[in-house]
Parts: C-alpha cells; sequence; structure tokens
C-alpha cells in the first residue's frame, strides 16, 4: 500500500487529534488533486484514536425542549450527530472529536449550576452520511440511570473537555456512574 507507514503511524495511537487532523487535510488535499490512495489514508484516520482523549458533553434535545430528545433515537441506530451546522464554532468543536473518546449525554438541569446526564458510550469511528454529514458512529452503553451533576463550562449543545479537567472538576458520583474510577 502506498502509504501504508503514514497508515501504520495512525494506528498506533500515537498521535496527537492535532496532528490526525493535519494529516487527514493534507490527505484530502491530495485525494482532491487525483491520488485515490489518500483515501486509505482518510479511512484510518477515521477510525483513529488519538493519544490525547476528550470527553464530549453533548446535547440531545433541541430548543432545551426533553420532548425534542435525540438520545433514543442515536442509542437504537448507535450514532451521535450534530446537525445544526450553523453554529460554525460548535461544528467545529463537533468535528474534533475523534474513534476512543467518551460521549456524556447531558441536559441542561438548573441554568448555570447543574446537568442531568442520561447516558454515554465510546465512539468507534468517524462516518459520513448521504449528504456528507459527519457524525459518530457509537458504542452506547447499556446503563439507564441518569445523575445530576454540576454544569460543566458553558451551556452549548457541544461541550469537549479534556480528561484532565474533567478529572479537576466533576465528583466521584460521576465516575461511579460512569463505572471508571477517579
Amino acid at each position: 500500500m502506498k502509504y501504508q507507514n503514514a497508515i501504520d503511524k495512525v494506528n498506533s495511537g500515537t498521535m496527537s487529534r492535532e496532528d490526525l487532523v493535519s494529516l487527514k487535510l493534507n490527505a484530502e488535499k491530495m485525494l482532491e488533486d487525483g491520488d485515490m490512495s489518500a483515501a486509505d489514508v482518510i479511512s484510518a484516520i477515521n477510525s483513529a484514536t488519538p493519544a490525547d482523549s476528550y470527553i464530549l458533553f453533548m446535547g440531545f434535545c433541541p430548543d432545551a425542549d426533553i420532548n425534542n430528545r435525540l438520545d433514543t433515537e442515536w442509542k437504537e441506530s448507535g450514532i451521535c450527530r450534530f446537525d445544526y451546522r450553523e453554529s460554525e464554532s460548535q461544528a467545529a468543536r463537533f468535528d474534533t472529536v475523534c474513534a476512543g473518546d467518551l460521549v456524556v449525554l447531558k441536559k441542561r438541569e438548573i441554568f448555570g449550576k447543574t446537568m442531568k446526564l442520561f447516558g454515554h458510550g465510546r465512539v468507534k469511528s468517524v462516518a459520513y452520511d448521504e449528504k456528507n454529514t459527519r457524525f459518530l458512529v457509537m458504542n452506547w452503553s447499556d446503563q439507564s440511570a441518569t445523575i445530576e451533576v454540576p454544569l460543566m463550562g458553558a451551556n452549548s449543545t457541544v461541550d469537549i473537555k479534556s480528561i484532565e479537567v474533567v478529572k479537576n472538576e466533576m465528583p466521584d458520583e460521576f465516575w461511579q456512574w460512569l463505572k471508571v474510577e477517579s
């Protein structure tokens, strides 16, 4: 394979998220220029786990209305989506999520103070629908318990945090809910 060394490096799990993004941009440019072998690199990147994992606290209720909840559909389909692409800053954040990242489904509970968590799962890979809209292929946990925790960061739908930040800010109950030791 033409780019086997690059693919092996991508698959090693040692590349940072920033390096994967840079490599993908280069591969996409090469593909546009007619180098069809670059598609193999892009495919590897779409399933790659970066060395620096994130936790995505993802809202799932358009207009903050629980009656509009999308989490049930996402769990049944094994996906997670952000279709409000008009919010360029949130779309850009969502587009940095990679395989291996943890997605925690959240809904703001007490404005500016708490959020309620409705489930979690790991990103298996990144995929694109027929309109070329990016979405996440998920391995959702079977857990159905909810928990209320302190609100982290902004009141946005897409709120990405490093593992270190979450460890410093979340109570032990959060880690027990995840079934992960803090």
